[in-house]
């Protein structure tokens, strides 16, 4: 765009004397080169670096400053798209295209750019003027043109003339009509421009003083005081209010794009779908109900703890049978293991050490029976079975399901094909590589996926198991009764006891807890019992089990001390707790290096003033 110029070199009209926009750009990009050299990392870890304080105030600036040639930008694009003389030369029939191309730009960037300028330069003109003069900030501009002008009905409104002491919309002949004014009279004003002066006046002094704006203008009057989010509350309750029917068809539109891709994919699921608000609302709801305040020691980030949040209200659902209370069997979560093959998972070793915690891992001694009768859920041998955790009673929240024996034996391995021999934890004979792998492993029912060791460890602990016993041509010659590793009474006990998840700053009710096999673990030994159970919610028992935590019991303290309060007249003192410490639960937990795992220190009371 070239600078108009009179014949004795006077700049045209439009233009300030002395300048273009090229030499503008010139001196810009000049003091941006100045600035990169001062804000060069040398010079901001120099002895003379300035302080973080200047620091703040120049992002804060050059923020301010990016903004205001965003909108500048914008000014540019509308009218370069109006010329139309990029459509020269064919390279592009859009106008996004020959921005992109030009201009090395992605699609989304193109697109994003345009809808700004455009809605800035057709419905938006003070936003614009205010993004360029640096008083509104790029946030709220964006809020503007995605928000305001989104319907026909809602651009026309941004031009609408409205009173601000009625906060109705006026006309500028109903407003002069509101406001005393001594109108000449017609005679002695024949042509009426003195009255149409004076019309023009009032108009003038009502726009100054902010009695009278556009629709634009009463959005942007709150922008000032509000960050971009809360602005963008104002203008949606704007466009709610001059076009709610927009509102109803965006509303359907969401509803009908509502879905919930579950796939399953290597080593997992992957999840992806759209929600309305409302259902949106109510899963992260249930979500944040659930999941509660982090614990001390708690390093998961918000989207891991979130997607465990979203596990756990499956496990509600399915462990209080909510979803379906009529079917005859629960609906829960199933996995399919060979006896021989959940003893060995459960209590895997490596030069005599459990793999999961590093510690000796004992055999499990269990009473010898004969290959013909396999019953309950320690008989030995390579029986299957199915476990779940969708048992009744107070408090059951186990969800996995394992296999019970049979009484088939697998069979022999030829010399040839076994490999490398191994000592069976459960039985002290030798179990090969081969016999495991024809096994199959421990997979998961519905989908025959692998399933997690630590998984076992955890049906060990608190789960449904059947025993299913199998032919040698594969059909099913028994199926026992399922019974749960935790009964009923035996879980009311632990839970009177407990009260919550045991671990150390955790406060999870039983609800939401599991009974873990504490001092002992099932797999090495460890009796089914009160004393030798605790409440762990899911995500410590899954951290206990795999992070080679231990337990054990120290009793809870008789007495409770937290703060100490001194009588002079008596000399005694009394003991009390601190409002909001948690009691010891009277279970300790050592990590895999020998530490005690325990809560923060408290932080002591003040003391109190001495009595006068």
């Amino acid at each position: 765009m070239e600078q108009s110029t009179s014949t004795d070199g006077v700049p045209g009209p439009g233009l300030p004397p002395g300048e273009s926009i090229e030499a503008t750009l010139a001196r810009f990009e000049n003091v941006m080169d100045e600035l990169a050299v001062l804000t060069d990392p040398e010079v901001l870890d120099g002895w003379d670096a300035p302080t973080v304080g200047r620091l703040m105030e120049a992002h804060t600036r050059i923020r301010a400053l990016t903004g205001r040639l965003d909108g500048v930008r914008y000014t540019l694009l509308s009218r370069i798209e109006a010329d139309g003389s990029w459509r020269s030369g064919g390279m592009a029939r859009a106008f996004t295209t020959w921005l992109r191309i030009r201009e090395g730009v992605s699609a989304v960037t193109a697109g994003k750019d345009m809808t700004m300028a455009r809605r800035l330069a057709t419905a938006l003109p003070g936003t614009r003027e205010r993004l360029v003069a640096g008083t509104l900030g790029a946030d709220h501009a964006r809020v503007m043109t995605k928000v305001a002008p989104t319907s026909e009905t809602r651009t026309d409104a941004l031009a609408w003339l409205i009173d601000t002491r009625t906060g109705e919309r006026a006309t500028p002949e109903a407003f002069v009509q509101t406001v005393p004014v001594d109108f000449p009279d017609p005679a002695q004003d024949p042509d009426g421009e003195h009255t149409r002066q004076l019309i023009t006046q009032v108009l003038e002094d009502a726009v100054t003083e902010g009695t009278l704006v556009t629709g634009e203008g009463l959005v942007l009057r709150e922008a000032g005081s509000l960050n971009a989010d809360q602005f963008r509350i104002v203008a949606r309750r704007f466009a709610t209010i001059t076009d709610p029917d927009t509102d109803d068809v965006d509303d359907d539109k969401a509803a009908l794009g509502e879905f919930l891709d579950l796939a399953k994919t290597f080593g997992g699921y992957h999840l992806a779908g759209f929600l309305t608000d409302e259902h949106g609302l109510l899963v992260t709801g249930a979500i944040n109900a659930i999941l509660g305040a982090p614990s001390a020691e708690d390093t998961r980030t918000s989207t891991q703890r979130r997607a465990q949040g979203l596990a756990d209200v499956a496990r509600v659902v399915l462990d209080t049978n909510q979803a379906s209370p009529g079917a005859a069997i629960p609906p829960h979560l199933n996995v399919t293991v060979s006896w021989t093959e959940l003893i060995a998972q459960a209590t895997r070793t490596r030069e005599g050490l459990c793999l999961t915690c590093g510690q000796t891992a004992p055999g499990r001694t269990t009473p010898s029976r004969t290959p013909s009768r396999a019953t309950g859920a320690e008989a030995p041998g390579s029986s299957a079975g199915t476990s779940t955790g969708a048992g009744a009673g107070a408090g059951a929240t186990g969800t996995s399901t394992g296999m019970a024996p049979t009484n088939a034996d697998p069979p022999a391995a030829s010399p040839a094909t076994r490999g490398p021999a191994a000592e069976d934890p459960a039985t002290g004979s030798a179990v090969t590589v081969s016999g495991l792998l024809s096994g199959g492993g421990p997979v998961f029912t519905e989908t025959g996926d692998r399933a997690p060791r630590a998984l076992l460890r955890r049906l060990a602990c608190d789960s449904a198991v059947t025993r299913i016993v199998f032919g040698p041509d594969g059909a099913v010659l028994d199926v026992g009764r399922a019974q749960r590793t935790v009964t009923g009474q035996m879980r009311r006990a632990v839970i009177a006891r407990d009260q919550h998840c045991v671990f150390p700053g955790c406060d999870q009710p039983p609800s939401r807890c599991e009974v873990h096999h504490a001092i002992t673990h099932w797999a090495h030994g460890g009796n089914t019992s009160v004393s030798n159970s605790a409440l762990l919610c899911w995500y410590h028992h899954q951290l206990v089990d795999t992070q080679g935590i231990t337990m054990h019991w120290t009793g809870k303290p008789t007495t409770t001390t937290g703060t100490t309060t001194a009588d002079s007249t008596t000399g005694t003192t009394t003991s009390g707790t601190v409002p909001g410490a948690l009691i010891e639960t009277g279970w300790a937990f050592t990590d895999a290096r020998g530490h005690r795992i325990t809560l923060p220190e408290p932080i002591e009371a003040p003391p109190q003033a001495e009595a006068a």
